[in-house]
């Protein structure tokens, strides 16, 4: 799966339920994905995320701007978005020949509410993509996106699993064509020390073009506390069909306060 907004990840790497979220925290990163997407050219995309994640009791709201370096076709767009949606468009109207762009990305905001429960934990969740990027460049589509999900989760001992469905609404870039895109995701989270917690998941996602098969991932990771306000986290993925990414992998660092 696609590791979005640093906001959603996060919510993978450590359930809602069984996360202590600080009240505020500040993270970037390194993101790197490659694989061909069953476009049969090489696609390699690179992205740094600069994020904002506060917790008021049980309401979360976090926002992310990333720069991006896209090594691609010129037909190819990096503007995916949605708690688990691809990142690559393909678009009909521009050249094929092969271009590299950086550039600001896309802004995505997004927010989420913890519904009191004992018995299971579940968490609803919001997303807007503003659109930042540059649709010239071919970073963005220049269009606003929304998507809506929410994950269950319950706590065994050391072990949380968690399932997770979302719905990602595009807009309408009116020079070629994208869909509404249905995901889902399964997965646990382990405690695996007093500042470590672990996670393995699978990802399955709709493409939001017609043009790109959908996408199949499995990923795993780390998050290990390094002080009281200071965490890592790294995480790696493999894809499971022509739509995914083969690879990629990531690292996260963010302070708390």
């Amino acid at each position: 799966m696609r590791i979005p907004s640093i906001f959603f990840a996060a919510m993978v790497l450590i359930p809602a339920s069984a996360a202590a979220a600080p009240a505020v925290e500040l993270s970037t990163g390194l993101d790197y994905r490659e694989g061909e997407y069953g476009t049969g050219e090489r696609i390699e995309t690179w992205e740094i995320p600069a994020s904002v994640r506060v917790q008021s009791g049980r309401v979360i709201v976090s926002a992310t701007l990333p720069y991006l370096r896209v090594d691609a076709p010129g037909n190819v767009v990096g503007g995916g978005s949605g708690i688990l949606g691809l990142p690559i468009i393909v678009d009909p109207t521009e050249p094929p020949g092969r271009v590299r762009r950086e550039g600001v990305g896309d802004l995505e905001l997004g927010a989420a509410y913890i519904v009191p429960s004992e018995a299971v934990g579940l968490t609803l969740s919001g997303q807007v993509k503003v659109p930042t990027a540059s649709a010239a460049k071919g970073l963005g589509t220049g269009e606003f996106d929304y998507a809506v999900g929410a994950e269950l989760s319950k706590t065994f001992g050391r072990v949380t699993p968690f399932v997770g469905v979302g719905y990602t609404m595009p807009g309408d870039p009116g020079s070629f064509e994208l869909q509404d895109s249905l995901s889902a995701r399964a997965g646990a989270a382990v405690q695996m020390g007093k500042r470590v917690r672990g996670h393995v998941a699978y990802g399955y996602a709709q493409s939001v073009s017609p043009l790109v098969p959908d996408e199949q991932q499995v990923s795993a990771g780390l998050n290990a506390g390094v002080s009281q306000s200071l965490s890592l986290g790294v995480y790696g993925s493999a894809g499971l069909s022509e739509g995914s990414p083969d690879v990629g992998a990531g690292v996260r660092l963010g302070t708390s306060f």
